[in-house]
């Protein structure tokens, strides 16, 4: 498994599941939304409920941080769907560019990570979600949730650049 610190590759993971998509907004635009985690129920259909921990009041999100996460999978904007919970710790941040939080077991058991990456295209910015996995629990777990793992990161993307380019 390659450093966290680096944009996943595809031919570096054995579970890779990503979306791009263009945003019609500034890249500072965009980051803001991404970051405003007590926000993403108000627009998220995968990311229900969000909290950054371990941050005080006005702190801007940094690795080392905690993120206690409730998903839909499948992605959905009613809440009467059951919600899976996490904590995730974040693993990266390059303010305005990238953000990237996972969870590790030790060795061969388990690896996940979740990165968003911004970059300056013509027209505004390109947003890219990458989910990666490794190890034997998403091997066997993605043989059965493969597709909504992928609906889920679309989804998000989805209602990304539909939320930052509506406000």
């Amino acid at each position: 498994m390659p450093s966290t610190k680096s944009i996943p590759q595809e031919s570096d993971w054995p579970n890779y599941i990503s979306r791009s998509v263009v945003i019609s907004a500034p890249r500072e635009k965009v980051w803001a939304v991404l970051v405003d985690f007590a926000a993403y129920s108000e627009w998220n259909p995968y990311i229900r409920e969000s909290t950054l921990l371990g941050a005080s009041s006005g702190q801007q999100i940094a690795a080392g941080h905690r993120v206690a996460l409730k998903v839909h999978m499948p992605p959905a904007m009613d809440d009467s769907v059951k919600l899976r919970g996490m904590t995730e710790t974040v693993k990266h941040v390059e303010p305005q560019r990238q953000l990237a939080w996972g969870s590790h077991l030790p060795g061969w058991l388990f690896g996940a990570e979740h990165w968003n990456v911004l970059s300056d295209v013509e027209g505004g910015t390109k947003f890219e979600i990458i989910a990666v996995f490794s190890g034997a629990g998403p091997y066997v777990m993605m043989l059965s949730m493969r597709e909504p793992f992928t609906a889920s990161v679309n989804a998000m993307a989805e209602a990304l650049k539909t939320r930052c380019e509506k406000s």
